[in-house]
């Protein structure tokens, strides 16, 4: 029985991968319908119609049109009550789909995030690090995805502060550079060298700056963040760390997602009703059905579940085959959705700007020749603040990077 379902599993990972592999050549078959589509040279459209799209929800719902203004989402509603004329886009059979968003990134900063000499070092910020003209980015573009998280390394128990970057260097391409907060707990963070060098060391430490911060004391970043004006991403090595810090930080007022990877399915019932967005991934087809339905086991818990991409380490479709994983795996396909999209943003705290599509959000999405979840969907069309930026059938065009 093992062998066989050895067997299926590899079966299916080849399959797919083979897939994945043929995206690009899919993609250049796949054309725009009807008048003023893409290929009559539309790059800001006034109206985008499609059989299909993602809604806030997660779900997929038929037969829309998105009108847009000044970079911004005016209404959305039924292709048939378009009353637009000129400048419209039709995509016939294809999903629209919110911007994917990539909340543990590293691109165009890869190498240059990790700063060992402080364990507790607030005041670091990503942005120094970030090279918007890094070709990453453009590779971003092309696989759907239209915002990253970059966060310092972690390796230190405080180090600083993530920013959040559209892939598009268009103007206001930065979305915030002042957080969420990192912090992690974990053999990662032990140094031989430094303070912490154990488990017990770090949490006495981490206790430590957090009481002087409810007392008004230290770097204004951890006061805002144990007052919850500011919102932190705490990464957790292990199962015991998870519960390190729901006892450390979770009594109080600060907000916090946890990123943890593990394969133990009974934290789902630890972090149910903790409010807390768990980020997991990104999830490979090597990796045992146990690890791989841990994102089911939470989302059915009442976890919300974000997912990671991991770019530039992973490739752009790291998102979209941790999101298909899941789904394989138990996970339900709304659920997923929303986890390489709102919920993602929701933890990035830009979630009234990019991450669904709805009127008075930024007009980032992606244009998807089928479903999202499908690994033979191929990405057609990628538009940012309602700009084209990339087309399938050219290379990135004005906009992008």
């Amino acid at each position: 029985m093992i062998a066989e379902t050895t067997s299926r599993r590899l079966a299916l990972s080849t399959a797919v991968l083979v897939v994945i592999g043929g995206v690009t050549a899919l993609a250049g078959d796949v054309s725009d319908q009807g008048s003023g589509g893409i290929a009559s040279g539309v790059l800001r459209p006034s109206a985008i119609v499609a059989s299909r799209y993602v809604a806030p929800d997660g779900s997929i719902k038929a037969n829309v049109a998105i009108t847009l203004s000044g970079g911004k989402i005016k209404s959305v509603g039924p292709a048939k009550r378009l009353a637009v004329t000129e400048g419209v886009v039709r995509h016939e059979g294809a999903v629209i789909c919110p911007g994917l968003i990539d909340v543990r990134s590293k691109i165009g900063a890869f190498g240059q995030l990790i700063e060992r000499a402080h364990s507790i070092d607030p005041a670091a910020s990503a942005v120094d690090s970030l090279d918007r003209n890094h070709r990453d980015f453009r590779a971003a573009l092309r696989s759907g995805v239209t915002t990253a998280v970059l966060s310092p390394g972690d390796n230190n128990l405080i180090s600083g502060v993530a920013v959040v970057v559209k892939t598009a260097g268009l103007e206001g391409a930065i979305l915030r550079d002042d957080g969420p907060l990192m912090l992690a707990l974990g053999s990662t963070v032990w140094q031989y060298d430094r303070a912490p060098t154990s488990r017990i060391g770090s949490l006495t430490m981490l206790r430590h700056v957090l009481d002087d911060a409810r007392r008004g004391q230290g770097h204004k970043r951890i006061t805002d963040f144990v007052q919850g004006r500011l919102s932190g991403m705490v990464v957790c090595d292990e199962p015991m760390d998870v519960s390190a810090a729901l006892r450390t930080l979770g009594s109080g007022d600060a907000k916090f997602s946890i990123v943890h990877n593990s394969d133990e399915h009974s934290l789902a019932d630890e972090l149910s009703g903790s409010g807390r967005i768990v980020i997991v991934g990104p999830y490979t087809f090597s990796m045992p059905q146990r690890r791989l339905s841990v994102a089911s086991a939470l989302s059915s818990a009442g976890v919300t579940v974000a997912f990671a991409g991991g770019m530039p380490v992973r490739s752009g479709d790291g998102l979209r085959v941790t999101a298909t994983l899941a789904v394989l795996n138990g996970m339900d396909s709304a659920a997923a959705r929303r986890a390489m999209t709102i919920t993602p943003a929701r933890v990035a705290g830009v979630d009234d700007r990019v991450g669904a599509i709805r009127v008075g959000m930024d007009a980032d999405f992606v244009v998807f020749s089928d479903d999202p979840l499908r690994l033979d969907s191929a990405v057609l069309a990628v538009y940012v603040d309602g700009l084209r930026v990339y087309h399938a059938d050219a290379d990135p065009i004005e906009g992008s990077r």
